[in-house]
């Protein structure tokens, strides 16, 4: 989705017009890492990559952007004429989307003149962090499921817009079968699911009447959702019109009440009728915990639909990423403020079978390397990954992510290492900076 250059904190232009105003062009590097995981997070899923390279390769001032910044009073007549032909011409290094990162792990650095690898700081952040936040959600989801089917039902309950289309993408890539969202399907090609709300069976004289007409309208679709008002007689009448009307039935779905003990009945009442290809499906509520409770309670569901819980990520709806100046004109740099410690200098990230490695960028480490180069000269120097490939990297990564940090009931921490390189420059950064003061 296109992201207006407006769409920034204003100190990112003051920033900006106060490098240029100083002369101050030199190259910087920012990195974007995580410090420490939320409380009852044991690892987290880069996604939103997409959106950052949409970002910088589009990045245009409008003529009407420019007369709004005009309007402030605020910039200098030279700023604006400016920006009027600012483009990225950057670097651009990042993990790929759907690779599970930890803490003090740079996801993603931007290297470029100060002033223009500062601007993009809010507006990295944002993309990167609603789309990781929901994807690591959906990738707690999807690792107690058990292989069940499963559909993002959040769109309504999404915070506006943009939120229910990374809703969708993250969930997607992070697992989850399918969405609601319609042009989610259409602009990211994820398959799209839904049958009726309670208030189709209201609208009509029985619920049998209901099930009759949605059945001959969606002869291919036939499920049905039987728990408007006794969900044990609604699952009877469901079989009854089926077969009345010779529909397969394809499924039920149960929205409310006791649903493992509704299940057992439903998959009981459906086998005897013959119906055993009809499966059940769960929405109403759902989360990695309940699906845990659920599914651990032998409730024999087929798939569930995940909403507000997930498109919140209501458990833990932020994560604290930060985006710091690390190199400025070839020099490492760092802040040294209490309870804030970061590693000077452009890092890489190495993957070993049971730990990370965090090191200067450039040394030779044991280890995958993580961060590669995507933009150089402000240009996409790679073919892209689709979001179908980027989900099958994030299958397959998490399928070797150690089980014992999959689990959502125990904070377990994975280990990250600093080589001994950084930590030399750590301590070389350190001694300079208490010298300079």
């Amino acid at each position: 989705m296109k992201t207006s250059p407006l769409f920034t904190d204003l100190y990112e232009l003051t920033m900006m017009n106060g490098y240029l105003k100083a002369g101050k062009t030199e190259w910087a590097a920012f990195e974007l890492f995580v410090r420490k995981l939320p409380k009852n997070r044991n690892y987290l899923v880069f996604a939103g990559l997409n959106d950052v390279v949409e970002l910088l390769q589009d990045y245009r001032f409008s003529e009407s952007d420019i007369d709004y910044l005009y309007s402030l009073k605020l910039f200098s007549d030279d700023f604006l004429d400016f920006l009027k032909n600012f483009r990225f011409t950057g670097k651009l290094y990042a993990m790929r989307e759907g690779e599970i990162f930890f803490q003090n792990e740079p996801v993603l650095r931007v290297e470029a003149p100060i002033y223009e690898a500062q601007l993009f700081e809010t507006a990295i952040m944002n993309q990167v962090h609603i789309s990781s936040l929901i994807a690591t959600k959906a990738a707690r989801v999807f690792s107690v499921a058990k292989g069940k089917k499963l559909a993002d039902f959040s769109l309504r309950r999404t915070h506006g817009f943009d939120a229910g289309m990374k809703v969708a993408r993250s969930s997607y890539l992070a697992g989850f079968d399918a969405t609601s969202n319609v042009l989610a399907g259409k602009v990211y090609g994820i398959p799209v699911v839904g049958t009726v709300a309670h208030s189709f069976i209201m609208a009509f004289e029985s619920e049998e009447e209901a099930f009759r007409a949605y059945l001959n309208a969606f002869p291919n679709h036939g499920i049905l959702l039987v728990d408007t008002y006794d969900t044990v007689e609604g699952v009877k009448k469901a079989i009854k019109i089926a077969k009345e009307v010779g529909i397969p039935l394809k499924g039920v779905r149960l929205d409310s009440g006791n649903v493992v003990e509704l299940s057992k009945i439903a998959r009981k009442l459906l086998d005897e009728a013959g119906f055993k290809e009809t499966k059940i499906i769960v929405s109403g509520g759902l989360d990695e915990y309940s699906i845990k409770e659920i599914l651990e309670k032998g409730a024999p569901v087929d798939a569930f639909g995940v909403g507000t819980k997930l498109g919140t990520s209501a458990d833990s709806p932020y994560i604290d990423f930060v985006y710091k100046l690390v190199e400025f004109n070839g020099k490492p740099v760092m802040k040294t403020s209490s309870g804030k410690k970061m590693y000077p200098g452009r890092k890489q990230v190495f993957r070993n079978e049971d730990h990370d490695v965090v090191g200067v960028f450039g040394e030779e480490l044991p280890g995958e390397p993580l961060l590669e180069k995507v933009m150089e000269n402000g240009l996409l120097i790679k073919e892209f990954p689709s979001l179908k490939e980027s989900r099958e990297y994030f299958l397959e990564r998490f399928s070797k992510l150690p089980e014992e940090l999959k689990r959502i009931d125990r904070k377990v921490e994975y280990p990250v290492r600093i080589s001994e390189k950084l930590k030399e420059l750590y301590r070389k950064t350190l001694s300079e900076i208490e010298r300079e003061r």
